[in-house]
């Protein structure tokens, strides 16, 4: 903000009147929401940004020394100067002016420093108890010390109660009017002296000058103009560094298990959206991890858009997408950055998974568990508050780990007008989320989370950052006599999926650890593989020789696998007379194929219904029946109602980072608005609309002296607007001009000019 000399605006647009550019440049980019729509003029702006949301946006975003300072405002008699605002909140005037300065730059206080005002919205924010102070009260008391000492001690006491609020108290009904000779009890002696006033027959309130008084000219019992120290203990940055990549290589490798297991067997989609319960639990027991974290592996695949609920035939399932492939392509340090960024973007709040929903709707709504992946995780306030947990750790330095409560009280100190206890439970699963991500490594933020603290962190930027700590991938394997395979590190994909497909996961960590055994070397062959190419596999992956055991194991299985064979089979027909079969054999149904298992049976991969309907358009009767060879008889088919889709919504809170050039082309408007209002004629607004006759009078003289018009122009979307141009020609029923706001000429429709007057 900048003034030219000390003036004593009478209202904010005035006040905003005497900014230049840099200023208003500050408050554009701070409070963007006053950006859109632009608008026309100074006091436009002014209403905008004393509007409650517009007010509300900005004071939410204020720390706690900020909204002390306007509940101080709010609370002392005006007008208020900056010694006595510092003598409110009990700080040195050095303290209080450059936060006074912040709050003037917002517009959320206007006027000069001996006369400073809050706008009228931030009363209504704060309340009518401000600091929990009572309201004013016109009486005038004279000597409050004398009145309150001779209302007693007892009194006195009651008003230490009320002091630092809540200013209200309850009372007996007085069934009499009370005067200061018939005062017997305390509240009744407080009462005849107005030191407290009736606010109904059964609350008495404290006024707020009083309150005032008796605190001694504070406002609020303690102030913090600072934020709270990150204690926490010391641990090595380069130890916590490595510990922080383990967890990302973990991480990834739980995505990959996860998404795999989901493409094996895909849970089914809620009714209500989601996974259920059963499902999540059988995919954390087939992984190796906890339900919680299993929960979080699957939000956070699902953020990075690896995992979408796919309508599979009459049903939903939760599959991976094909951008899951992509993924897979990757190397380690962009598959992690990939699913960091989505976590630390992304609008779901994992942390709610397993809890009761608490919002709005029918008591059983609320009762039911908020399962992973369901629609209704998205909060608002998610990704500024996991923002302000990494600069809380960040700002306790490298090498230490703050503990968790004192990253909530930093962050509550930060934010004190935002979520309450759901702002400081945010906070506690943001921290075990980085952790889990990787960011944190010993409880310290870990110097490759670094550019998340930068204004817009990619990808890139984090994948740059961890990969020296990202283990290169390797090719090979270490067998061992016990049926085990040790992988040194991270394998190729190809190997992983490999062996895989022959070995079971043990554990997993820097050295991986897979086990052999018949199931497993049996999954190998239900996938396709011989036994030779198990055996040549194995060869040439291994830094070892192949142990005699696994050698025995693989041909052993080899020998009993397909010893039994099974197929699918929808339908099946039977009949006594085995020339009916052949001839249907023969009969080449369209649609439909048959395949002969005995001379009396054949099956169809069709299901019984087709084959039905096409055995009965061939002229057949066949009959139905069912498993145990009962007579089937067809009813009425049934409609089940259609599952619950999933709508995305696009949530943003109108807090969008404006360009210099769209802060500039807004000051331009706004300025051009002013000149427009302080050159308007004055009896425009008197007048009625003109006749396009003296319209097009008033344009063409103008056009020939080359003098400034001010026009009343309503564009092609019905937009009134007001106007100052130098009219260049008027031919063919348009106006050329030019404006104030450009260089070049510009065209306007004659007959959406409703009036004109010369400027002087």
């Amino acid at each position: 903000m900048s003034t030219s000399e000390p003036t004593r605006p009478r209202t904010l647009a005035e006040a905003l009147r005497t900014w230049d550019d840099a200023g208003l440049g500050e408050l554009l980019r701070r409070r963007p929401d006053l950006a859109l729509p632009i608008p026309a003029d100074t006091g436009q702006l002014a209403a905008r940004a004393t509007s409650n949301a517009s007010a509300a946006r900005a004071v939410n975003r204020l720390d706690e020394f900020g909204v002390d300072l306007l509940e101080s405002l709010s609370a002392l008699p005006e007008p208020v100067d900056l010694e006595a605002l510092a003598r409110g909140v009990d700080q040195p005037v050095a303290v209080v002016r450059p936060r006074v300065t912040e709050l003037l730059d917002l517009a959320l206080v206007w006027g000069t420093e001996d006369d400073l005002r809050p706008i009228r919205a931030v009363h209504e924010l704060l309340g009518p108890t401000p600091a929990g102070l009572g309201p004013v009260t016109t009486r005038h008391f004279g000597d409050l010390d004398k009145l309150i000492e001779e209302a007693g001690p007892d009194a006195k006491a009651v008003l230490d109660k009320l002091t630092w609020g809540p200013p209200t108290g309850s009372v007996e009904k007085a069934e009499r009017p009370v005067t200061i000779a018939s005062a017997r009890t305390p509240v009744e002696r407080l009462l005849a002296r107005g030191l407290v006033v009736p606010k109904d027959p059964n609350t008495v309130v404290l006024p707020r000058q009083i309150g005032l008084h008796l605190r001694g000219g504070r406002v609020l019992a303690s102030t913090r103009p600072t934020p709270p120290p990150l204690d926490g203990k010391k641990v090595s940055a380069t130890i916590a560094d490595r510990a922080a990549a383990g967890a990302a290589l973990d991480l990834v490798r739980l995505v990959d298990r996860a998404l795999e297991q989901l493409g094996t067997e895909p849970p089914p989609v809620l009714r209500t959206g989601g996974i259920g319960v059963r499902e999540l639990r059988n995919v954390a027991g087939k992984i190796g991890a906890e339900e919680q974290n299993t929960a979080a592996v699957l939000e956070m695949a699902y953020a990075a858009g690896l995992v979408a609920a796919v309508e599979v035939g009459t049903s939903e399932l939760w599959l991976p997408t094909g951008a899951y492939d992509d993924w897979l392509e990757l190397d380690l340090a962009h598959r992690w950055a990939q699913l960091v960024i989505a976590w630390f973007s992304g609008l779901r709040a994992i942390g709610l998974i397993g809890r009761r929903d608490s919002g709005a709707g029918t008591a059983a709504a609320r009762e039911r568990l908020i399962n992973a992946l369901a629609p209704d995780l998205e909060r608002l306030l998610a990704p500024e508050i996991r923002v302000l947990a990494l600069q809380a750790l960040a700002g306790a330095g490298a090498g230490t780990a703050p503990a968790p409560e004192t990253v909530v009280t930093w962050v509550a100190w930060h934010r004190p007008r935002r979520g309450g206890q759901f702002r400081d439970d945010l906070v506690e699963w943001s921290v075990s989320e980085a952790a889990l991500l990787g960011l944190t490594g010993l409880g310290a933020l870990a110097s490759h989370a670094q550019p998340l603290l930068g204004a817009e962190p990619t990808a890139d930027e984090l994948a740059e950052a961890i990969s020296p700590l990202m283990p290169e991938p390797v090719s090979e394997v270490l067998l061992q006599a016990d049926l085990t395979a040790i992988a040194p590190g991270p394998l190729v994909r190809v190997v992983q999926d490999e062996l895989s497909a022959m070995a079971d996961v043990e554990s997993d960590g820097g050295a991986g650890v897979y086990r052999f055994s018949e199931s497993s070397v049996r999954r190998a062959f239900d996938l396709g593989r011989t036994a030779d190419q198990l055996h040549t596999w194995l060869v040439e992956h291994s830094r070892t020789p192949v142990p005699q055991p696994l050698t025995y194991l693989i041909d052993d299985v080899a020998r009993r696998h397909g010893v039994l064979r099974l197929g699918t089979a929808s339908t099946y027909l039977r009949c006594d007379d085995e020339t009916v079969l052949t001839q249907l054999l023969n009969s080449n149904l369209p649609g439909v194929r048959f395949r002969r298992l005995a001379p009396t049976v054949v099956v169809s991969p069709s299901p019984p219904d087709i084959v039905l309907a096409r055995l009965r358009d061939a002229g057949l009767a066949p009959l139905a029946e069912t498993f145990d060879g009962a007579l089937h008889v067809t009813g009425t088919p049934r409609r089940g109602e259609a599952p619950r889709r999933r709508t995305s919504r696009d949530f943003n809170e109108s807090a969008f980072d404006l360009t210099d050039d769209q802060v500039k082309a807004v000051i331009e408007k706004v300025r051009a608005g002013d000149r427009i209002a302080a050159e308007r004629p004055d009896d425009q607004g008197l007048v009625e609309p003109a006749a396009p006759a003296e319209t097009i009078a008033v344009l063409t003289n103008a056009a020939e002296s080359h003098s400034r018009t001010w026009i009343a122009y309503v564009d092609h979307n019905g937009t009134s607007s007001e106007r100052i141009v130098e009219p260049v020609r008027v031919a063919d029923g348009w106006l050329t001009a030019y404006d104030d706001t450009t260089d070049n000429p510009r065209t306007y429709a004659l007959h959406r000019i409703s009036a004109a007057r010369g400027v002087d």
